[in-house]
């Protein structure tokens, strides 16, 4: 485990509470993440077939037509049971049949509708659209061996933000050990309330490991990897049981490392 690399006198002070972004942002976020989608797999007809590692069953065209059916369930409204095999499944059935372009364009329509109605949705929903969207991104980027950006853009605060909320709920819920997470969008946030600062676990990672380690996309063994302060055994159960089950319907941390 690692020791961390600040000093004693910085890594004693608590971090902040974890929060959610204005609905403002989480639009915009949105839209930035389409955009960067677009860019990326438009007129690449040749890579519809090319497995994504981070989701194993599916290509790239699955993915795009996940985000695309995705936008078409919220603006239909069709969310009750978002998330589970068969809403993600009725995705690709209606969809999968569909060119990459068609599908970007499809969606592409679709995104003032989408942000409109995200303003109606609970905050964290609306979040958890932009987390979800961003995690997708790098999923397509990791299959394409094409990195782009990994960290200080306002997707990464909005799905940060999600993700630490619903991390700190968890770790409390379930009564494991308090996390102070360090990165450069968030700065520290504490997720779960240590019965003291002395001594509390704590993790300094980047933007896209932090996505990626919250978001069911790295093993045990990574996981374990991370550099640590502090022994981090008690806390695992929040990667392998809690946070994953918000996303990508419960997938759980591959089996295998998954290298970006």
């Amino acid at each position: 485990m690692g020791s961390g690399s600040e000093g004693n006198g910085h890594q004693m002070r608590p971090g902040q509470p974890p929060r959610l972004s204005p609905i403002s942002d989480v639009a915009a976020g949105y839209r930035l993440v389409f955009d960067r989608v677009d860019a990326l797999v438009r007129g690449r007809a040749d890579l519809a077939a090319l497995p994504v590692p981070a989701c194993p069953a599916w290509t790239i065209r699955h993915t795009v037509a996940h985000l695309a059916g995705v936008a078409q369930d919220i603006v239909s409204l069709n969310l009750e049971d978002k998330a589970a095999d068969s809403w993600t499944q009725a995705q690709l059935d209606r969809l999968g049949g569909h060119s990459i372009d068609e599908l970007l364009d499809r969606w592409g329509q679709m995104i003032d509708s989408v942000t409109s109605t995200l303003a109606l949705a609970p905050q964290a929903s609306a979040c958890q659209l932009v987390f979800d969207t961003l995690t997708h991104e790098h999923d397509l980027r990791g299959a394409l061996s094409e990195p782009g950006s990994r960290a200080g853009d306002l997707a990464f605060e909005v799905a940060l933000g999600f993700v630490t909320t619903m991390g700190d709920r968890f770790i409390r819920h379930g009564g494991l050990p308090a996390l102070r997470l360090i990165t450069p969008t968030i700065g520290a946030a504490q997720l779960g309330e240590p019965p003291t600062v002395q001594g509390q676990l704590t993790l300094e990672i980047s933007d896209f490991e932090a996505l990626r380690a919250f978001g069911g996309r790295r093993s045990i063994g990574q996981l374990s990897a991370l550099p640590w302060c502090g022994d981090p055994t008690d806390l695992l159960p929040a990667f392998t049981h809690l946070l994953p089950a918000f996303t990508n319907d419960g997938v759980r941390p591959p089996i295998d490392d998954l290298v970006e």
